[in-house]
């Protein structure tokens, strides 16, 4: 796949994402509500694809993790969110996860490993529209 290739399933996948969404014609995707989950295993789905190991955590974060070529290597820690605000931008979170998820994939792709593993979150509650609470995906990993 060529380098613009990658671009374009990056836009694909921040359509998806717009999709998930609370209110129909307008980008709502809040914390812990079944637009969130739907978003969760979209992302969940394209992590698999990209060869990582997917969990979520006990608040709410999916996370990818791609190995390194070698055992007990340190770790970078990428990510960005996919909760949004009412009427949110297209791009606002999503975009740092999947500019990340499409790097992991052109290593996948290659069959190319790193000498770090990567681990990609996609941070749940940045946001704090539902619950007044803002950064309790962040918090968790920090």
């Amino acid at each position: 796949m060529t380098h613009s290739n990658y671009a374009a399933v990056v836009m694909q996948r921040c359509d998806a994402l717009a999709a998930c969404t609370e209110e129909p014609g307008r980008i709502t995707r809040p914390f812990a509500t079944p637009a969130m989950a739907r978003a969760n295993a979209l992302v969940a789905g394209w992590m698999r694809e990209a060869g990582m190991d997917v969990r979520q955590d006990a608040i709410g974060n999916m996370v990818g993790r791609y190995p390194a070529s070698m055992p007990d290597a340190p770790t970078l820690l990428l990510g960005s969110h996919l909760d949004s605000v009412r009427d949110a931008g297209r791009y606002d979170g999503p975009l740092g996860v999947l500019a990340a998820l499409a790097a992991v994939q052109q290593l996948h792709d290659a069959g190319a490993r790193l000498p770090f593993a990567i681990e990609l979150y996609a941070f749940a509650d940045e946001e704090g529209v539902r619950f007044h609470s803002t950064y309790l995906g962040s918090s968790a990993v920090a």
